[in-house]
This record gives C-alpha cells, sequence and structure tokens, in this order.
C-alpha cells in the first residue's frame, strides 16, 4: 500500500506554510501513527519529491520507544494523558482505551501512576499490556529449536532488553540488575549438555 505522507499530514490540519513548528511536530507523530496503524508489517510513504520510503511497523516502534526514553517523565505522562482522553473524546468506553501504540516507558508511567494521573482501571491495563508484551517475548524466543539453546538465547535477550529499558519499565516490570545480570550470565556461560546429562 502506497500512502502519501502529505496527504496523511494534511488530514491532521498540517500546512507547511501557516502551522507552528510544535504543531507540525504533533501533526507528524499522528499521521506515524496512523501509518502504523494501518499497515502492521510495513509503511510505505512517497515524499514531495516522488521518493519511495518504506518503514517496517518495527522501526517505527523502535523510534517512538527512544523518543519517549529521552522526555522528561512528567511531559510523557501529560503526553499519555492528553492521547488517552482524546480516545475518550471521540467515544472509546473509559477503561477500553487502546494502548498499543505507547512505547514500554509509556505503559511504565501508566503502570506506575506515581502522581495519580491516571485512573485504577489505566494502570490494570498498562500493567496487563507489559506482562502480556513479556509473555509474547518468551512465546517468540521459544518457538523452535533446541531447548537448552533457546533459553540462553532469551536470556541474552532479556539482558539486552533490560539494557534499552528506561528505570521506570524496569520498576514496572519488576526487573533488578540482580535479574538482568543473572540472565547475561546464564547466557554466558551455557554449555550444551552432553548427550550423557540429557539422558
Amino acid at each position: 500500500m502506497t500512502v502519501s505522507l502529505s496527504s496523511v499530514l494534511s488530514s491532521y490540519g498540517y500546512n507547511s506554510t501557516s502551522t507552528t513548528k510544535t504543531d507540525a511536530s504533533a501533526a507528524v507523530s499522528a499521521a506515524m501513527a496512523k501509518l502504523a496503524k494501518a499497515e502492521s508489517t510495513t509503511t510505505t510513504t512517497q515524499s514531495t519529491s516522488g521518493t519511495q520510503v518504506t518503514i517496517s511497523a518495527a522501526a517505527l516502534a523502535a523510534a517512538t520507544a527512544k523518543e519517549d526514553n529521552e522526555k522528561d517523565a512528567s511531559v510523557l505522562a501529560k503526553e499519555v494523558r492528553a492521547a488517552l482522553d482524546s480516545q475518550y473524546t471521540a467515544g472509546t468506553k473509559k477503561g477500553d482505551a487502546d494502548l498499543t501504540e505507547l512505547s514500554g516507558r509509556a505503559l511504565a508511567i501508566v503502570a506506575l501512576n506515581k502522581d495519580g494521573t491516571f485512573s485504577a482501571a489505566e494502570t490494570r491495563a498498562a500493567k496487563e499490556a507489559l506482562r502480556e508484551d513479556t509473555r509474547q517475548s518468551f512465546v517468540s524466543a521459544m518457538g523452535s529449536g533446541d531447548a537448552y539453546s533457546m533459553i540462553a538465547n532469551y536470556s541474552k535477550q532479556l539482558a539486552s532488553q533490560y539494557d534499552a529499558m528506561s528505570p521506570e519499565e524496569r520498576q514496572a516490570r519488576g526487573w533488578s540488575e540482580d535479574f538482568r545480570n543473572t540472565n547475561a550470565d546464564f547466557a554466558t556461560n551455557f554449555e550444551m549438555p552432553s548427550l550423557f546429562d540429557q539422558i
């Protein structure tokens, strides 16, 4: 599916000659979110010069996560609050908000709810989303291959995820530095058992 980025931006009221930098940034963010939702595997946009650019959903998610990890926690909390309120204004029942486009840190901020910005239902939903993400990660890692090597690879993946996470996400998931080090050590020191050991 080929989508014109400029047409998507215009649907959010973006006009390059009259829109402020802040409004433009908001329009771009909204447009990219719309593109990611519309095309779950890849997004193809066309620039004004006619160049085709394909952006995967995973790449968009990674970019969002990186951007969110660099924000002040209070700023991100306000952005998430505004995004959820926008869904409610559009008719979504409270407690049924779509959290699929939130980064891990954004989910963690909702789950921790340190300043009481979010409702109990939103907090529960965010915690469940984080648990489901962990479950899906495990299922994906354990999909095929030798059980021992899969566990070692998953342990390595967990350590890498920990290193890339914000402090809020580590706290919300209950992942400590000991958890990270245990997984890293297992992945590093893993040795395939002999046939005798397997028997």
